[in-house]
């Protein structure tokens, strides 16, 4: 397939405008814009003469016709934010005035008024990936159709979904270590400051539970929590102003919540005539407590990080947005997930330790030559089995080899029996008894023997809607339904062949953010 690529900025300032609507006039099909504020359209559509709606809010609406956009360069769409007025609430009803709070509670009384309570269906571009450097990596894609028998029920764990396609994007960089599960008992993969379950690794379900809208009857993430409940009650909210969003006008609210230990910000947008809510923006960050960053695991990863700057450190960031569809229902737009994951890689300048039997000797086998070989002393290799310290009287380097020997002391009385035992050939023997470290050995490029690195990454989860489907009915075969309990790149995640893929795309990024 090919595609007329697009990027919308800001007229003020020039910058990249996030998670854009662009949607063909009067269809349901469309994408949203990438960070970069990119996107693309099949070109088949600018064959079609059809016309293109951009929509953000706090943005004018923008029509265009496809047919202008020239093919194998970026056509720049430029939006113009649209008027913001500061003023009070009020209720025409009874021309009463009505704080923030009382907004944000209206809004939530009228979930059900708002949004369908039948049966409706979504297909959309989902994808889940990193950002190493500014470079996208471990890039995978699907397009998905979501069966949502609506917010009468209290969430959408029990909605059923179709995978039409899936792909790993192999155009983009692949990193073993930072797919990983997460695993918080060896630290190999973790969410600083916060925690995230193994629930079977479908990323798809994992994503649809952060929607605090559609699951505003159960608990969801901190400090939102359960947000029929517990939203208005944890958060203190300002009125900023309102602003017209394609002919509707908008309440644009602050929400704040801090304790010792955590600080949240976000906006809450909710349409003054029905207070339907059509977008919530919420960040968590970590507070700042005295020594931290002196502790901290890479603390300069930190401080490059803004750690220091901001006095905070940003645990996850979520942004949910609702379009109106037909008979006004309130239908999901897109959803993302960030967070920041720390990824424990190995060492670039390595060892393997082995016990040689036969010349009952430690052999240490280096991957590169150390820097300095002649500086090396047997104080540098720290060996103990069970705790107690194993002597060296001797140490030699064979550069062919690139091995250090170390030649133990069996003599002597306190650990001469341990070391007898260590290179007789014994079945019983525990390897995690043995444990070795070394000094301040390093290669030519300055990195440490065995040292491995801590890695900050910036990890995403995104579902954006092509098309909304409000009277779906269609009864779904059981085999093609997505297996909840596994990854999406699972063998045994069944594919809808028989789905139609004509109207829908994948919204692949660049490679660079930068780009």
């Amino acid at each position: 397939m090919e595609y007329v690529y697009g990027s919308v900025v800001d007229a003020e300032n020039g910058e990249p405008v996030v998670f854009a609507n662009i949607h063909l006039k009067n269809r349901e099909v469309g994408v949203i814009s990438n960070i970069d504020g990119g996107f693309r359209i099949p070109i088949a559509y600018k064959t079609l003469g059809e016309v293109i709606e951009i929509s953000c809010m706090g943005f004018e609406t923008k029509e265009i016709l496809i047919d202008v956009f020239l093919e194998g360069q970026a056509n720049i769409i430029i939006l113009t934010p649209s008027s913001f007025e500061l003023s009070e609430a009020v209720v025409s009803a009874k021309v009463k005035k009505i704080n923030a709070r009382d907004i944000v509670r209206y809004a939530i009384d009228n979930i059900p008024q708002n949004y369908s309570l039948e049966q409706f269906g979504l297909v959309g571009y989902y994808r889940d990936y990193q950002i190493e450097n500014e470079n996208y990596t471990n890039m995978n894609e699907a397009i998905i159709k979501i069966f949502d028998a609506g917010f009468a029920s209290k969430d959408n764990f029990d909605n059923e979904c179709q995978l039409i396609t899936y792909k790993k994007n192999l155009e983009f960089k692949i990193d073993s270590f930072t797919k990983q599960p997460y695993d918080y008992e060896k630290h190999s993969k973790i969410i600083p400051s916060a925690k995230m379950e193994n629930s079977g690794g479908n990323e798809f379900i994992t994503l649809n539970i952060h929607d605090a809208i559609r699951n505003n009857k159960i608990k969801t993430y901190s400090f939102i929590n359960d947000m029929s409940v517990d939203f208005v009650e944890n958060h203190r909210f300002v009125l900023k102003g309102k602003t017209n969003f394609k002919n509707e006008t908008i309440y644009e609210i602050e929400c704040f919540y801090r304790n010792t230990d955590y600080y949240s910000e976000g906006k809450i947008f909710i349409g003054a005539t029905d207070f339907a809510i059509h977008k919530l923006d919420y960040a968590l960050f970590k507070r700042k407590k005295p020594g931290e960053l002196d502790t901290a695991i890479n603390a300069e990863e930190r401080y490059s990080d803004g750690f220091n700057k901001t006095k905070r450190e940003l645990i996850y960031h979520i942004i949910t947005e609702y379009s109106k569809g037909e008979k006004d229902k309130m239908y999901l737009n897109y959803i993302s997930f960030y967070n920041k994951i720390l990824v424990q890689k190995p060492a670039e300048f390595n060892s393997k330790f082995v016990l040689d039997l036969d010349s009952r000797r430690f052999m240490v086998h280096l991957n590169r030559m150390p820097e300095n070989v002649e500086k090396i002393k047997k104080s540098d290799f720290k060996i103990e089995y069970k705790g107690k310290l194993l002597p060296i009287i001797r140490i030699r380097f064979f550069e062919d080899i690139r091995t250090f020997k170390l030649t133990p002391h069996f003599i002597k009385k306190e650990t001469g029996p341990i070391l007898n035992y260590l290179f007789t050939e014994n079945d019983r023997l525990e390897v995690s008894d043995l444990t070795y470290s070394y000094g301040n050995i390093r290669d030519s490029l300055g990195n440490k023997l065995d040292e491995k690195k801590y890695e900050y990454l910036h990890q995403y989860r995104e579902f954006f809607t092509q098309e909304t489907f409000p009277n779906l009915s269609d009864s779904i075969p059981k085999d093609s339904l997505m297996l909840k309990d596994a990854p999406l790149d699972s063998k045994l995640q069944p594919i809808c062949t028989s789905c139609k893929t004509d109207n829908y795309w994948m919204n692949t990024p660049l490679k660079k953010i930068s780009n």
